[in-house]
């Protein structure tokens, strides 16, 4: 059986975020989704890694962006891993499940993030399995100009009743929305566009419970992979038996 989610980083709970063992744990776990960040290296080579330094994941300190891949790949991830350029990870993933790229742009941080995200999904065939997102919206508003074809979504750290025409206009599919922000009115004004809803994050028993109950159409964002496996497995053992 298929997990409809979205495995966040990974899987983070029992893997280094945002590695290859961390996403492969999420394809061996047969999620429908896995999400990962990207921003640049000094080089300007798109990298995996959430965070604007690498201090709490690498034995190292500074910005991403002031390392070269060189010296990013000389870091070591929780001391076992190193940091994976995008394009190791599509690799991985390709033809394995939906990835998410979620763009960490922040204003003019990194320039040409957009094209060469966009660049390397088409170079390792794995454009159609893709879909962009970003809290940056202008970004995504840069990706939608850069590629007409592209899966897009945007994330939020708010409740935004006003973004739906700007949805409209770069043809977004996803709102990822922080679960403590959602409401029946706001997942009906996201569900009646045929946007999809991504709560995040779904973790304890008791959101996932909320989730089944209020939302259940929702995709949900989750870095607790197994416990959302056997409570996805369950609600449907139960729907099939009724």
């Amino acid at each position: 059986m298929q997990i409809k989610g979205i495995a966040h980083r990974g899987y983070p709970v029992k893997y280094p975020e945002n590695t290859l063992s961390s996403f492969q744990a999420a394809c061996d776990l047969s999620y429908t989704y896995v999400e990962l960040d990207i921003q640049l290296s000094k080089d300007g080579v798109p990298v995996v890694m959430h965070d604007y330094t690498v201090d709490r994941m690498t034995d190292g300190t500074g910005m991403v962006r002031d390392f070269t891949l060189a010296e990013l790949k000389g870091l070591r991830v929780k001391e076992q891993e190193t940091v994976p350029t995008l394009e190791e990870v599509l690799l991985l993933l390709k033809g394995k499940l939906n990835i998410m790229v979620e763009l960490k742009q922040a204003g003019d941080l990194y320039p040409g993030l957009e094209e060469k995200t966009l660049e390397l999904l088409r170079k390792t065939n794995t454009f159609d399995q893709a879909i962009i997102i970003s809290f940056d919206h202008f970004s995504i508003a840069r990706t939608r100009k850069l590629d007409q074809d592209v899966r897009l979504g945007l994330t939020s750290s708010c409740s935004m009743p006003y973004v739906f025409p700007f949805m409209a206009e770069n043809r977004c599919e996803l709102l990822g929305v922080p679960i403590r922000m959602m409401t029946a009115e706001y997942s009906q004004m996201i569900e009646e566009r045929g946007i999809i809803v991504g709560p995040w994050p779904v973790d304890s028993i008791a959101d996932m419970e909320l989730i089944a109950a209020q939302y259940p159409t929702s995709l949900i964002t989750t870095n607790e992979l197994e416990r959302w496996s056997k409570f996805y497995q369950s609600r449907s053992e139960l729907h099939r038996g009724h």
